[in-house]
This record gives C-alpha cells, sequence and structure tokens, in this order.
C-alpha cells in the first residue's frame, strides 16, 4: 500500500505511512496497480524519466501529486545527508549550482551585515544558526516535490518537441534517469586526497632525506678539511691562516657555500646553503690530549635530526 503524501510504500495492514505519519485512510490510501492502470501510458513516461533507480518509490510520489493536483511535503533522507550528490545524481543541474553557490551568496552579505553592527549584535549567530539548519531541512522537505516538479518540465518540453510517443520515452529516459557524475567526482576528489595525503607525508619525509644528506656531504668535508689543518700543525707548530695555505681545496657543491679555518683556534667550519640550514655552520672543534689531536663535529644552528649521530 502506498502513501498518496510522500510516496512510501507500506505494509497491507498498514494504517500510518511509516515514513511521513500520514494516516492510510481515504484519499491518501491507494492501491499502486488502481494508480497505474488509470493512466498507463503517463505510467511509462514517469518510470522513464525517473529511471529504474528507486522508480517504485518515486512513481506513486508522482502519481500521487497527480491525484492531489499538488506536490506534498514530503521527508526525503538523501537529501538531507547528501544533498549536492543527490541533486547531481538525478540530474538537477540548476538546483545543484544554486545549492552549492547558496552558502556564498548568504554567508558572504551575512558577514559583512554582522562587521558593521559589530560584536554587541547577536543578529550574526542567530542568523548563520537558522541558515544552516534550513539548508538541511528544507531540501529534506522539498527534495521529493522539487523533483516532480523537474520531470514535468522534462516531460512538457520533450512532448514539445515530439509526439512520437517511442522517441518521448526513449528521449525522456537519456534526458532522465540517474548520472555518474557522483561516482566520477568522488574517484577525483578521494584521488586528489589520496595524493594529497602522501604528498604531505612523503615530501617532508624526502626533504629531511635530502638536507640529512647534505649535513653528511659537509661532514665529510670537513673532517678532510680538518685533516689538512692537523697536517699541517704538526709540520709547522702552528695553525694556518687560511686553509689555501694548508693545500686543500674543497670540492664545489651547490649547498657549500664557504669552508674555513679559524686561525685563533683551528676550528674548522663548514658554512652551509639551502633551507633549512642556509647560513649555518658545521664545526670541526680540535682538542690536544698528550700530543695528539682529536676532532669533534658539532653544530650549534643546524637541528639535532639533520645531524648524523657523531655530531649530536
Amino acid at each position: 500500500m502506498y502513501c498518496f503524501k510522500c510516496g512510501n510504500q507500506n505494509r497491507e495492514t498498514a494504517q500510518f505511512c511509516s515514513e511521513c505519519g500520514a494516516a492510510l485512510a481515504g484519499v491518501n490510501r491507494v492501491d499502486s496497480s488502481q494508480i497505474s492502470a488509470k493512466n498507463p501510458e503517463l505510467d511509462e513516461i514517469y518510470k522513464a524519466v525517473i529511471g529504474p533507480k528507486n522508480q517504485d518509490k518515486y512513481l506513486h510520489y508522482f502519481l500521487g501529486a497527480d491525484r492531489l493536483g499538488r506536490a506534498p511535503v514530503s521527508w526525503h533522507w538523501p537529501a538531507l545527508f547528501v544533498t549536492l550528490s543527490w541533486l547531481l545524481y538525478r540530474k538537477m543541474w540548476l538546483a545543484a549550482l544554486v545549492y552549492f553557490l547558496l552558502p556564498y551568496l548568504v554567508l558572504i552579505p551575512l558577514s559583512i551585515a554582522a562587521a558593521a553592527m559589530g560584536s554587541a549584535s547577536n543578529f550574526a549567530a542567530y542568523a548563520y544558526v537558522i541558515f544552516i539548519a534550513a539548508l538541511f531541512i528544507v531540501p529534506s522537505m522539498y527534495a521529493k516535490a522539487a523533483y516532480y516538479k523537474h520531470c514535468k518540465r522534462k516531460i512538457a518540453q520533450v512532448q514539445k518537441g515530439t509526439s512520437d510517443p517511442q522517441r518521448q520515452l526513449g528521449e525522456l529516459t537519456g534526458r532522465g534517469g540517474t548520472s555518474n557524475i557522483v561516482l566520477i567526482l568522488v574517484l577525483i576528489f578521494g584521488s586528489i586526497f589520496v595524493i594529497g595525503m602522501v604528498a604531505a607525508i612523503a615530501l617532508p619525509a624526502y626533504q629531511d632525506y635530502t638536507v640529512r644528506a647534505k649535513v653528511s656531504e659537509a661532514v665529510m668535508t670537513g673532517r678532510s678539511a680538518a685533516i689538512a689543518v692537523e697536517s699541517f700543525y704538526s709540520q709547522n707548530r702552528r695553525i694556518p691562516a687560511t686553509l689555501e695555505e694548508t693545500g686543500f681545496s674543497a670540492r664545489k657543491v651547490t649547498f657549500i657555500r664557504d669552508v674555513g679555518v679559524n686561525p685563533q683556534n683551528g676550528v674548522v667550519s663548514v658554512t652551509l646553503a639551502g633551507f633549512p640550514i642556509e647560513g649555518k655552520a658545521l664545526l670541526m672543534v680540535p682538542s690536544e690530549a698528550n700530543g695528539a689531536i682529536t676532532w669533534k663535529c658539532q653544530s650549534d644552528g643546524i637541528s639535532q635530526k639533520y645531524l648524523p649521530l657523531a655530531c649530536r
């Protein structure tokens, strides 16, 4: 048994509609076969424009609306939870565009009005809550009615273009039914989301890896320079004024800006380039004990996570 108010199918013994709660008696209670038998051509037209998905539910709402002479209010759960997707799924392109733009068209003027009124006014807060509630509730109440009118317009357009019943059914089948655009959008945005998540994880990890590789290369350069300074000190018993005096020549790479030695204490410094180590130095600090020189690798500016274990 179908409810004329919302088109919901109920048990034959039901007294009230399980979806809208309307009493299933009098004009509200009807047998589907009786409705279809009255106008089989209209029945086929509606089936063509609705398509196979949830056809029975929408068909009986449409037939009930024809009997009442108006599209009654009927709660529709898909329009509550996935309004935009449902509009796209049912090929209601203009309605979907309006629904998509509506928050911007309402909330932007509302924000401007709230700014003009100042923080003392609660108008903006109340209006915002009312608008968000209406954005979900109103489509849920009038979705079936809007779809009914949408399909009626399509039927009128097709019937105006051709009087051949078979051609009408063919055109309505093509224009009506459902669209796979929602699935396509889900796949596109899902792919973008996955790519974004992978990029958010992989890019920082890759950046850290490349920075650690640069610092490790700088450590090797610093140690080579330290060996040259140590050799010069052993031969001349003094600290060289410059690395050039030791004969050391650093391999030229883009991420090493300068390699030098402090003539006062013999500390070798390797200054780096590039984010996030721009201008920061890696130091090779000498110390002498029992006539032997040892070198300690350290840095006050480079983050610990980029330094080799020996330099932390």
